[in-house]
C-alpha cells in the first residue's frame, strides 16, 4: 500500500483516505448498512480533524487523537491494559491509542490503526471495546453494498 506523509497530521496515512479527505474537505457522512452494526458515520473533514479539546482531568488533544484520552482513562479505571473485541481477541490499549480517529457517531468512533495494515476499526466509548470494521480505507469504501455516501 502506498502511503503520503501528511506533515498537517504528523504520521503516514493512506493515499486513499486523503484522496477522499481532499474530496470532503468539510466532512460528510457515510451510512454503514452492516448485518451487527448499522449506523451513520459522521466523517470529520481537515477542520474538524484538527480541532483540540479538553478532556476534564485527562489532558488535551485533537479530534483525530482523541483516542489516547479516552484509552488513558480506561487503563485508569481498569487494571486491564487491553480493549477487547470479539472477533479478535485483545488489543493492546497502547495501539488503540495510537489510531489516527476518522469518524465519530453517538460517542464511538471509526479509526485507522497504523500498526494493522492501516486497517479500519471502531472504538465503542462505552464499554472500550473495539472492531475491525475493514482491511482497509480503500476496500471500506468498495464495499457498495455496506455504504452509501450522504
Amino acid at each position: 500500500m502506498k502511503l503520503e506523509f501528511s506533515e498537517t497530521f504528523q504520521q503516514e496515512l493512506p493515499n486513499r483516505y486523503l484522496q477522499f479527505l481532499d474530496k470532503h474537505p468539510d466532512g460528510t457522512q457515510i451510512k454503514i448498512k452492516g448485518r451487527y452494526d448499522a449506523r451513520t458515520w459522521n466523517m470529520m473533514g481537515k477542520e474538524e480533524l484538527l480541532k483540540r479539546w479538553t478532556m476534564d482531568g485527562v489532558g488535551e488533544a485533537a479530534n483525530y487523537e482523541c483516542l489516547k484520552l479516552y484509552t488513558q482513562v480506561q487503563s485508569e479505571h481498569s487494571e486491564d491494559i487491553y480493549a477487547h473485541s470479539a472477533h479478535f481477541g485483545r488489543v493492546k490499549l497502547e495501539r488503540v491509542a495510537k489510531g489516527f480517529v476518522i469518524a465519530h457517531e453517538n460517542g464511538d468512533y471509526l479509526y485507522i490503526d497504523p500498526e494493522c495494515s492501516f486497517s479500519l476499526w471502531a472504538y465503542y466509548h462505552d464499554g472500550g471495546g473495539i472492531t475491525k470494521v475493514s482491511g482497509s480505507f480503500d476496500k471500506f469504501l468498495k464495499e457498495k453494498s455496506l455504504y452509501k455516501v450522504l
